[in-house]
Order: C-alpha cells, then sequence, then structure tokens
C-alpha cells in the first residue's frame, strides 16, 4: 500500500483509489452495472478527446470508438475516404503540398474540385456516377453512404474508376461517355484495366 504524507508533514496517510482518481472523475457509484459502466466510461472517454483534441470547424464528421465501416474496404481505398473527408486529399481544391496549382476541377473545368462536388456534382463524371452511385445524393455525416455497405462498394469503384484523389501524375484521369460506361465490368474497378485500356 502507498502512503501520503499527513497534514502535518509525518502522519502517513493511505493512498486509496479515491486519492488516485478522485481530482480526475468520480468515483462511479456503487450498485452500478458492468454495462452502465461501460457506457459511462466510453461517454468520459468521447468527453475527454473532444476536449483535449477538438476537431477542426472544417471536419464535420464526428469521432468514434467504432470504426467507420469505410475501413472495410481495402487500404488504398479506404485511404481515399478518409483524406477526403478530412480535407486533406488530392483533390485541386484541398490545402497541398503544391498550392500552385489551380484549383478548378479538372474534369469539368467549372468548380472548384473538393470533395462534394467531386463525388456528387462535377457534370464530367455523371455517366459513371450513374452506374455506381445510383441513389447517392449526399455525402454528409448523417447520409445514408457511410452506413451501406452496397452504396460503399459503389462509392469505391467510383473513386478508384475516375481517380478521383489520387496523387498528381499517378495516370492521367480517364473521361466517360454513356456508350464507354455501359461496356464497364459491374465489378470492382481496377488500376490494371484503366491502365491498360490507356496503354492501348
Amino acid at each position: 500500500m502507498l502512503f501520503l504524507l499527513g497534514p502535518d508533514g509525518h502522519a502517513p496517510l493511505p493512498v486509496t483509489s479515491q486519492h488516485l482518481l478522485g481530482e480526475i472523475y468520480p468515483i462511479p457509484p456503487r450498485g452500478r452495472s458492468y454495462p452502465q459502466l461501460k457506457l459511462l466510461c466510453k461517454h468520459l472517454l468521447m468527453k475527454e478527446w473532444g476536449e483535449a483534441a477538438p476537431d477542426p470547424s472544417r471536419y464535420p464528421y464526428r469521432p468514434s470508438l467504432k470504426s467507420h465501416p469505410f475501413m472495410g474496404l481495402n487500404k488504398f481505398d479506404a485511404g481515399r475516404l478518409h483524406q477526403m473527408r478530412s480535407g486533406k486529399s488530392y483533390l485541386c481544391a484541398h490545402p497541398s503540398w503544391d498550392d500552385d496549382l489551380p484549383t478548378t476541377c479538372p474534369s469539368c473545368g467549372k468548380a472548384p474540385e473538393s470533395f462534394e462536388p467531386a463525388i456528387i456534382h462535377c457534370p464530367a463524371k455523371w455517366p459513371a456516377r450513374s452506374r455506381h452511385l445510383q441513389g447517392v445524393c449526399d455525402i454528409s455525416p448523417e447520409a445514408p453512404v457511410w452506413s451501406s455497405a452496397p452504396l460503399l462498394w459503389g462509392l469505391a469503384r467510383f473513386i478508384k474508376g475516375m481517380a478521383t484523389a489520387f496523387a498528381p501524375g499517378m495516370f492521367s484521369r480517364p473521361s466517360y461517355s454513356a456508350e464507354s460506361v455501359s461496356s464497364l465490368p459491374s465489378t470492382v474497378v481496377s488500376f490494371g484495366y484503366f491502365m491498360s485500356s490507356q496503354e492501348s
């Protein structure tokens, strides 16, 4: 057992859990069930997390103790989504290591290329969007796409197919016509498919 010096500097006092934790969080009352204590711990952890490292105002997605469903995608696709959601991707309107680049979307040339325009609004991508993102019209934090496996798979196919948020020079972005989209395979589009199609 550990001891603390008493008020007079001599008489030792035992260190209890209340001494160690009382200044951080109050000891939970007796009689709480394990699920109640678990929920309390999660609440306190999220509160502490939010106070110690608050989210930047530009990031609308709330932190979670559970893995995001899109983490079930492969590492490359999940990485693209993490970067675009955080506003730190290779999209032209996101802060970049090369701020001299234009922010206009290279696919349509009509608007800054940020996350929502690149996925939802770019007119040059509508054939691929109509094929892979049917029913997806929103990418806000509460949008169904973030909790639906089929919609996430479609989003991953769209991102990979249109080379959205790929590093500059990785390979040129393809442009689709209605005819070319109708001939695309329904399975996940691979890098090899587009690389071979551009080499031929």
